[in-house]
């Protein structure tokens, strides 16, 4: 098997994911706010269950965390009256390759890993303990 160590090593950050549960209407109503406020939502993942949507998503520009997107968030959920979660997540900004996936996952292979889930331009990785994993993919030589 040959090796599938990115030379490269890609680029990490630390962003805000928002997690909540909201129905369909409501869901709807905070795209429509976040979008008024020209905020981008760069990832999301979206699972319905019994008309109930439980929704994770990061806003902002592609290659920073954003506070002024974080508070558009933030509002826009206030304004429905939606409970949220908003915890720190890693964004690992690469161009597809084969083995960059791999890389990531062989490095991670020990810690909890919540959701994985892809970006407009990486993977979002929502995780136990961020800084420990940050490390873990320094020392694995995934990340810079």
């Amino acid at each position: 098997m040959r090796n599938m160590t990115n030379q490269n090593r890609l680029k990490a950050l630390v962003r805000h994911e928002f997690s909540f549960y909201a129905n369909d209407n409501a869901l709807n109503n905070i795209f429509e706010k976040i979008a008024a406020d020209g905020v981008a939502i760069i990832a999301f993942t979206i699972t319905n269950r019994m008309n109930v949507n439980f929704v994770r998503m990061i806003a902002g520009p592609l290659n920073s965390n954003s506070s002024f997107a974080n508070k558009v968030v933030r509002n826009a959920l206030r304004s429905e009256r939606i409970q949220y979660d908003e915890t720190e997540v890693i964004q690992i900004i690469f161009s597809p390759s084969p083995g960059v996936g791999l890389g990531i996952f062989q490095a991670l292979r020990n810690m909890r890993v919540f959701a994985a889930y892809s970006a407009a331009n990486g993977i979002i990785i929502n995780v136990s303990d961020t800084q420990t994993v940050l490390n873990l993919l320094k020392q694995a030589h995934v990340i810079r």
